[in-house]
């Protein structure tokens, strides 16, 4: 496993790991974030600039036509002008992904995917840090997908160790007050994580399911469970969890659809750690993994994980199917997908300034893995 050991570092912490972590050398730092209406949009990069980084940012900018209401504009607004007083506005440039309107096929992940490889060299920096905590789910996960594989060719053709971190305000109230709206009908992947689904070679392959779960899912479950039509599913919440008892309340909230609709053996539910997302990620690796084992035998599966709870577990989803395709694996590897319903257009939030939030962040590869044999090689 590839994340094993981690590096993750959380509030209380977070100044103390980047303040020695730009004390050992002169670093450039490039800062990927959303240009969002999310009240904690600009906190990593406050924390950068109050520890006297060389930051110079590539703010995602997207559009889905649906018209903006006075609210999301004005904290929109306020979010990209605060950014340009942080570091200056030379230092920042803005790229435009459009997501497409509420009624078109959806483009998220393509759209970021070709946008992010047009927009320069992110090996030029020491250090990327993508900030997720004001990006719609498809456009973080493809972001740090891109950027991940994109450093991780860098390091196999020429040793040079760029710094990926991810980071993320994480509060459960905030994504939830962030302004749920209606979902799309179709259901999209994450680019490169499409698990072959129309593949008519691997059509007969059993399909194993895993949705992680968050609150008010119900919606995207049944859009994900009828494009994928799956052999077995495996629900996973999250605990141990901030909340002792959210994991028991997201499984009552859902369980007519889990139980009655879609018949889930109770046995089947998993488990993954809420404000840990390297932990989260073992826990599903290993999870994925035992299907991987057990059926081989059989001529193989494809498993189909879907991130719908929070940002962090997010990360975990993205990390456990990126190592199951690209990392050490032993024997036949698994056919991986990625599949989320996006949300067609918001409502106006409910976040408001004083919530609560952690600032996460995560190593995700870089210095820290120069022990580690290099990539391809065994």
């Amino acid at each position: 496993m590839r994340w094993d050991p981690y590096s993750l570092t959380s509030d209380a912490d977070f100044n103390a790991f980047w303040r020695r972590h730009l004390d050992e050398r002169p670093r450039r730092l490039l800062l990927v974030l959303g240009k969002g209406f999310d009240v904690r949009a600009l906190e990593t990069a406050r924390r950068l600039r109050d520890l006297g980084a060389d930051v110079d940012a590539w703010l995602l900018a997207f559009h889905n036509g649906q018209e903006e209401t006075k609210l999301r504009r004005e904290r929109t607004d306020r979010n990209a002008t605060g950014l340009g007083k942080l570091f200056g506005a030379s230092r920042i440039q803005e790229i435009d992904i459009d997501l497409g309107d509420p009624f078109s096929d959806p483009v998220a992940t393509q759209k970021t995917y070709t946008k992010l490889r047009a927009a320069g060299d992110a090996s030029a920096y020491d250090d990327v840090i993508v900030d997720i905590s004001a990006m719609p789910r498809m456009v973080a996960m493809t972001s740090v997908a891109v950027l991940l594989y994109g450093l991780d060719q860098v390091r196999a053709r020429d040793g040079r160790c760029v710094n990926l971190h991810v980071a993320t305000a994480e509060s459960v109230t905030a994504d939830n007050n962030a302004g749920q709206g209606s979902l799309r009908d179709q259901v999209s992947f994450v680019q490169g994580f499409s698990g072959q689904l129309t593949a008519q070679t691997t059509k007969d392959l059993p399909h194993v399911w895993f949705p992680v779960l968050g609150e008010n899912q119900a919606g995207r479950l049944d859009r994900i469970q009828e494009k994928i039509d799956p052999d077995e599913i495996c629900p996973v919440v999250p605990f141990p969890s901030r909340e002792p008892r959210r994991g028991d309340e997201i499984i009552y909230e859902h369980r007519d659809i889990l139980f009655d609709t879609f018949q889930v053996e109770p046995r089947n539910i998993l488990l993954a750690c809420e404000y840990n997302p390297f932990e989260a990620y073992k826990q599903l690796f290993e999870a994925m993994d035992r299907y991987r084992r057990a059926l081989n035998q059989l001529g193989g599966c494809k498993a189909f994980v879907s991130p719908l709870s929070s940002k962090l577990l997010s990360i975990a989803v993205l990390l456990a199917c990126y190592d199951h395709v690209y990392g050490h694996v032993p024997g036949k590897r698994l056919t991986v997908g990625i599949p989320y319903v996006e949300t067609a257009a918001y409502a106006d939030p409910a976040q408001t300034e004083g919530e609560p939030f952690e600032l996460y962040s995560m190593w995700v590869c870089g210095e820290w893995e120069v022990v580690v044999p290099p990539l391809g090689t065994t």
